[in-house]
């Protein structure tokens, strides 16, 4: 019950984990304009706007990257 992360995933938990990865990427995607037009230091909204970016880029890799080994990480191999 409280093996989330234990392996092998379930095909459909792995795939809401990838849904799941897509959204926060979205949203860090569409949260970077507001963090542009608000009324800070040029610096910290350099800091933001690169940090959301680089959130984004490490959730698509992530999730490319459970639909890539999908059969590894759900022992659909037959082992």
């Amino acid at each position: 019950m409280f093996n989330l992360f234990k392996r092998p995933l379930h095909k459909d938990s792995l795939d809401s984990w990838c849904k799941i990865l897509d959204d926060v990427a979205k949203v860090a995607i569409l949260a970077i304009p507001v963090v542009l037009y608000n009324e800070t230091l040029l610096a910290y909204k350099v800091a933001n706007s690169l940090f959301l970016v680089s959130s984004a880029y490490l959730c698509l890799f992530s999730a490319d990257f459970m639909r890539k080994n999908k059969a590894k990480l759900t022992n659909e191999e037959g082992e």
